[in-house]
């Protein structure tokens, strides 16, 4: 009988491992197309927990699950360079959008089981010579994200900081 049990956890573990490292898991968790966006107090957001946003004070929407925007001393055009320049370290891959558009939208899955998730960024003006995000990362399957949408901006974030600062600092500090 034990054996029975070894020899399918190793059936299945080999089969979840040919799976996940082929990239089926990529075509079988289908990412769609995202709606599109409008950033503001009126944003739509799901009733789900699994989404982040951060946004500029004034204009966030009415959820428990947002961060405000911090007020970047820089131009716009200078933070959403830095932005698209440390995206690739968060495995984002970005779908459409540039730092002359100042608006990107990114695909992203998670490390392990590949569940996609979208991340859409607005850079905005300040009014005072510098800029302020707009960001909305969501999970597109589950109904709880366990904080990772919030830790991927927060993160991406002190990262782009860290870029226009000129420091090394990677991701993880």
């Amino acid at each position: 009988m034990v054996i029975i049990l070894a020899w399918l956890l190793f059936v299945g573990a080999l089969t979840f491992a040919v799976i996940r490292f082929s990239g089926l898991l990529d075509s079988m968790l289908l990412a769609g197309e995202p709606a599109d966006i409008r950033f503001g107090p009126d944003m739509e957001l799901p009733k789900a927990a699994n989404y982040f946003v951060i946004c500029p004070h004034d204009a966030c929407p009415k959820t428990h699950r947002r961060a405000p925007s911090p007020d970047f001393k820089v131009a716009p055009d200078v933070l959403a360079t830095a932005l698209q320049g440390t995206a690739n370290a968060f495995n984002m891959h970005l779908i459409e959008g540039d730092a002359l558009s100042l608006e990107f939208r990114f695909l992203t899955r998670t490390p392990i089981m590949r569940f996609p998730d979208w991340v859409d960024i607005k850079v905005v003006p300040n009014g005072q010579g510098g800029s302020r995000i707009f960001a909305y990362s969501r999970s597109v399957y589950g109904n709880d994200d366990f904080g990772k949408n919030e830790k991927r901006l927060k993160s991406w974030m002190a990262a782009a900081i860290a870029r226009m600062s000129g420091a090394t600092s990677g991701p993880n500090g």
